[in-house]
């Protein structure tokens, strides 16, 4: 039984926020455990409100028409006994124990052996947890440190959400005591809710004291005044001007670390700062004896309205931009912090609704631990960004903005999406614990780094990198890449008012493949619409935007930036082993028509005399399950196939993976999926043609499992991520995938496959 490589207290989490009723929290934990550590019986008895009995509230493996009615004096039987001890009782045979008490119809007669660890809150008993199993060798003393770490666990989660008081109310408010306010978790005080919840997306474990962004800071807060004395708000605005031009010259230093290029927002920024009839005009207001604050608001206030009713796009979105100068400049001369920007002092999490990737970008810092959204989408580009700035993020967190004050301090779960807001003792030991054990890992990623991704029967897997930016190729030695399987063009576009020209791009695509030293990397080109936005391109209206206008579809309409970005990639292959991915191909006809306009480019630079590469791979990514039906007949004009899974599961499953409403409905593991992936490959492999994983499955050990049993010898993700796929896979047998595959094919939910898999890679099972 190996605790190390048991996150249960993710599960138990998700327990706590998916459950709605306390009885119904508690019955779901026993089945787990029973599940988790192969015991036949787990119960928890809490003691009642009078401290009087202790009373049988949830159970796994007795009857369960006991739970509630089986009591027992404090001083009773063996679950007593831990009660006087407050230390775990161990028994085998517990039938010939002295303190043995047998409760008819409890159904506990047959068990050979008895577990009881205290449920200490705060050193204060709450109940007992009972483990016990029919086999004499079931358990044993050695265990009682693995499940007094459980015991812990319980109550790290369920003792400091206030689940507790609420199991322990008098029955007959039907565990609803009137005059509490609850939240969607019901029969949990709001009051004691100190543990809250949101969707991890990007992993790891961070400590600090909490720090407002302030975003919600605006014209809106600002009364109008007169000036006292006019020099002297002249001087205020200079300054001001002034501190907020050096603090957005910042952003643009560290934005072209980042990306390879300037950033054209940040540079439109800079150019309003200077534009010196902007300053005019508000030196004109205060002129007339109005304060700084007050005639910056108004000249800011004007031009926002006056743009925002033009009809060009590109004017119009010139509002944003002035609206957030406008600001800064009013932070600056009004003394208040922004956010982030300057030098922390303190370890700190970043509480706002929401982060855009620049302010992201610019508050970046090694005391910056981790950042909590109450709003935010998983596929965001500030998402991206804290996955390659390896900082902790859970987002949609609904509670936190009236949860937490600046400056208390949070432990942030980016593995489980927990967030715990000046936890006790417990909670820090638990988290100083797996904290500790991430450190020994660390050990494991510099072992594996040079090693192969091979199974103990000799099938070889290429483990690869998806990144988005320059500052993510330091990933890809530091995690043991094989390769860049996915090269994500958008963010030099999404970071401009303009679009990059065929220069720029050129430039940063062979600094990219320059800096993969000798890897193959793959470059796909602009995957926008959805939820990813050019500012430059005026886009329609669109009630479901994911089915829409987006992706390859944009790229073929809007040839001459397809064009660009294609001269600029043919150009850039020349610097080492490079191929093209095309995304959300749909159809044969839209492949013709990438392919003739490849051919034309190349045409255009063998005879402009421009060095480019000529027999570049093409691929497709398959994310539309039109495509796949048609796979076989699509086989003659690609030279590779790239599974993007995120999309894929989201249109085969119907449901949008950022709503989250429906999000519990997305599952890599779905029967449907499992299937079209396997046809995907089968196809694949069949015509000689090389498959690769590129969606967030092939971080997934169940997912990746299942990869390897199919055949596809390329998977790519995440780097973090790299490790655990590589550790896993040089430790099972492709043969033993394979046969496991055709078992997972046969069954009908995804819970049964997850169980199944479960079982199969229990050490790496989280």
């Amino acid at each position: 039984m190996k605790r190390d490589d048991i996150r249960i207290l993710e599960d138990i989490g998700k327990i706590l926020t998916e459950s709605f009723l306390p009885e119904s929290i508690l019955e779901k934990m026993v089945k787990l455990i029973v599940k988790r550590f192969d015991v036949d019986v787990c119960s928890i008895y809490l003691i009642n409100s009078e401290k009087t009995h202790l009373v049988l509230q949830a159970t796994h493996g007795l009857n369960k028409d006991a739970i509630g009615n089986l009591k027992m004096a404090l001083n009773e039987g063996l679950t007593g006994l831990v009660i006087e001890k407050m230390t775990p009782v161990f028994s085998t045979n517990p039938q010939e124990h002295p303190r043995f008490k047998f409760f008819e119809d409890s159904g506990e007669e047959i068990f050979q052996t008895f577990l009881g660890v205290p449920l200490l809150y705060i050193q204060k008993p709450l109940g007992v947890m009972v483990l016990q199993t029919t086999d004499v060798n079931g358990i044993n003393e050695k265990d009682i440190p693995v499940f007094s770490t459980i015991a812990i666990q319980i109550l790290t989660a369920v003792g400091y959400s206030g689940l507790f008081d609420s199991m322990r109310q008098d029955k007959k408010t039907n565990y609803k005591p009137k005059g509490l306010r609850r939240d969607r978790r019901k029969g949990i005080k709001k009051s004691k809710q100190t543990m809250l919840r949101g969707i991890p997306v990007s992993n790891g474990i961070a400590r600090g004291y909490v720090h407002y962004f302030g975003e919600h800071f605006g014209f809106d807060m600002v009364e109008h005044e007169e000036a006292d004395n006019i020099d002297e708000e002249i001087s205020k605005l200079e300054s001001a001007f002034s501190k907020a031009l050096i603090e957005i010259k910042n952003m643009a230093a560290r934005v072209r670390d980042l990306s390879g290029q300037d950033d054209a927002i940040v540079e439109a920024h800079i150019m309003l700062l200077k534009d010196p009839s902007f300053k005019k005009k508000i030196f004109d207001e205060i002129y007339k004896n109005n304060r700084a604050s007050s005639a910056l608001k108004t000249v800011v206030i004007g031009y926002v309205k006056l743009f925002s009713q033009m009809e060009d796009s590109y004017l119009r979105e010139r509002a944003a931009d002035i609206e957030d100068i406008g600001r800064r400049v009013l932070r600056h001369l009004l003394g208040i912090q922004s956010g982030l920007i300057g030098e922390l002092t303190k370890d700190t999490i970043l509480i706002t609704s929401d982060i855009s990737p620049i302010d992201l970008v610019g508050m970046r810092q090694d005391r910056l631990k981790a950042i909590v959204l109450s709003k935010g989408g998983r596929t965001s580009h500030a998402v991206i960004l804290a996955k390659s700035f390896e900082i902790p993020m859970v987002i949609g967190v609904r509670d936190i903005l009236e949860a937490v004050k600046e400056d208390d301090f949070l432990i942030v779960d980016g593995n489980s999406g927990l967030v715990y807001k000046n936890p006790p003792k417990m909670i820090l030991e638990e988290y100083d614990r797996l904290t500790e054990l991430k450190q020994k890992k660390s050990f494991e990623i510099e072992a594996l780094r040079s090693l192969l991704s091979v199974t103990a029967d000799h099938f070889s897997v290429n483990t690869g990198a998806n990144i988005g930016m320059i500052s993510d190729l330091s990933l890809i030695d530091r995690y043991g890449a094989d390769h860049i399987g996915l090269y994500r063009t958008e963010f030099p576009f999404l970071v401009r008012k303009d679009l990059p020209t065929e220069e720029e791009q050129y430039e940063l695509y062979q600094k990219i493949i320059l800096g993969a030293n000798n890897r193959e990397v793959t470059i796909r080109t602009l995957d926008v619409g959805g939820d990813k936005f050019l500012s430059s391109l005026d886009y329609p209206k669109e009630q479901n935007p994911f089915l829409g206008w987006r992706s390859i579809r944009v790229s073929l309409e809007l040839e001459d930036i397809f064009k660009t970005q294609i001269r600029a990639i043919l150009r850039a292959a020349c610097s080492g082993k490079t191929k093209i991915l095309f995304p959300m191909i749909s159809s044969i006809g839209e492949i013709h028509k990438i392919r003739k306009i490849i051919d034309m480019e190349k045409q255009k630079l063998h005879d402009e005399k421009i060095d480019f590469c000529p027999d570049i791979p093409l691929g497709i990514m398959v994310e539309v399950p039109g495509i796949v039906r048609i796979l076989d007949r699509v086989m003659p004009y690609v030279d590779f196939v790239s599974v993007g899974t995120n999309d894929l599961i989201q249109y085969v499953l119907a449901v949008d993976r950022n709503n989250e409403k429906v999000a519990g409905l997305y599952n890599p593991l779905h029967p449907s999926v499992i299937e079209i992936i396997r046809d995907v490959a089968n196809v694949c492999i069949n015509n000689n043609k090389m498959i690769s994983i590129c969606g967030e499955s092939a971080a997934n050990v169940h997912c990746a499992y299942l990869f390897v049993g199919m055949g596809i010898d390329h998977l790519s993700m995440n780097p973090v991520s790299i490790p655990t796929i590589k550790k896993m896979i040089r430790q099972i047998n492709k043969a033993d995938a394979e046969n496991d595959l055709k078992k997972v094919l046969k069954m009908e939910e995804a819970d049964q496959i997850k169980e199944c898999l479960d079982n199969i890679l229990c050490e790496w099972a989280e």
